[in-house]
């Protein structure tokens, strides 16, 4: 069972649970997020495959063993899914654990009006919001286009905190 979500107000989007269903959708995006990289590394494709399918398994397992209170949400737009939003809700800060989009959804303003959303949410509970971006990830402009800043670095990965605004 998902964990209760604020209704939004994007138009033409709804989101929804994930399902059982959703998972040969889920593999692709996953497979689509890593597919740069993995140009880069010039394996065949069935190479390619079996590490994106191992690594898509070991992390949707981590994600719900370790997290049982993130809302898994699938992002769709006229009935098809164009992404995933994965929010863990349990107390304290809202976690941030993943948000992809297809290709064709990317850099079209679905994202920036995702992470409106999602600090309105934190706003009206007064929330932190905190995630995990790798260094060189892009998406790290849409984060602090939308209040976030680097809160460290763990790893690879840079830690982003966002405080809650006040109406």
């Amino acid at each position: 069972m998902s964990p209760e979500v604020p209704a939004h107000a994007i138009t033409g989007i709804e989101l929804r649970p994930v399902t059982e269903g959703d998972y040969p959708f889920l593999r692709a995006l996953y497979r689509s997020t890593r597919d740069p990289e993995l140009d880069l590394t010039g394996w065949p494709e069935e190479t390619r495959a079996a590490f994106c399918e191992s690594q898509f398994f070991l992390q949707d397992r981590f994600y719900r063993d370790h997290y049982p209170l993130t809302a898994f949400l699938v992002v769709e737009r006229d009935g098809e899914p164009v992404g995933r939003v994965y929010v863990d809700t349990a107390p304290g800060d809202l976690r941030l654990m993943d948000i992809a989009l297809v290709p064709a959804e990317r850099n079209g303003g679905l994202g920036t009006r995702l992470m409106g959303w999602i600090t309105a949410w934190a706003d009206r509970e007064g929330r932190d919001i905190t995630l995990h971006v790798e260094a060189n990830n892009p998406a790290q402009r849409l984060y602090a286009r939308n209040g976030f800043a680097n809160d460290g670095v763990e790893g690879p990965y840079v830690k982003m905190r966002r405080r809650p605004r006040q109406a």
